[in-house]
């Protein structure tokens, strides 16, 4: 008996336009829900895609940024020592808050997974802070190879930060 509702459904023409008649609704009702479930779980992957996509961007240019202020930083600790060098203590200490300024944005700018770097350039901003102060003392109060190992000290710890982040 199943196979004689099954032959009539298959091979009578009339009964399958009969069947369309009465649940084309349905019928439409269901295709209509299962392409809204695709263009659902499309639109869902293409929306992590994007997220992916600009974050990866905001982090290459937060990188690049940061590279920049890392080179900036250098080139002012070289002007530094060669003011130190030249016994012109005020254009020198002129240049610390410039200094201090980029150590901040620098460490500002660091991504996550740089805690103890981050830690270094607190540090290492109080550290040009105190040869500022030192500076504008006149004579400054450590000598000049203290004032410049901790000057090279910065440079080395931006250095490893640039090296780290051309890395990642």
């Amino acid at each position: 008996m199943a196979y004689n509702t099954v032959h009539k459904m298959v091979y009578n023409t009339s009964y399958m336009i009969e069947f369309l008649q009465h649940n084309w609704g349905d019928l439409a009702s269901a295709l209509g829900l299962a392409a809204t479930a695709l263009t659902a779980a499309w639109a869902a992957l293409n929306a992590r895609s994007a997220k992916q996509a600009a974050i990866e961007a905001r982090d290459g240019i937060g990188r690049t940024l940061t590279g920049v202020e890392i080179q900036k930083a250098v080139d002012l600790i070289e002007r530094i020592k060669e003011r130190h060098a030249q016994n012109r203590w005020e254009a020198a200490a002129d240049r610390y808050p410039d200094l201090r300024e980029l150590l901040y944005n620098i460490e500002a700018r660091l991504p996550d997974g740089y805690g103890q770097m981050r830690n270094e350039l607190t540090d290492a901003v109080t550290q040009a802070l105190d040869l500022e102060i030192s500076v504008i003392r006149h004579p400054p109060s450590e000598s000049a190879v203290e004032m410049l190992e901790a000057l090279n000290e910065i440079q080395a710890l931006l250095q490893r930060i640039a090296s780290r982040l051309n890395w990642e």
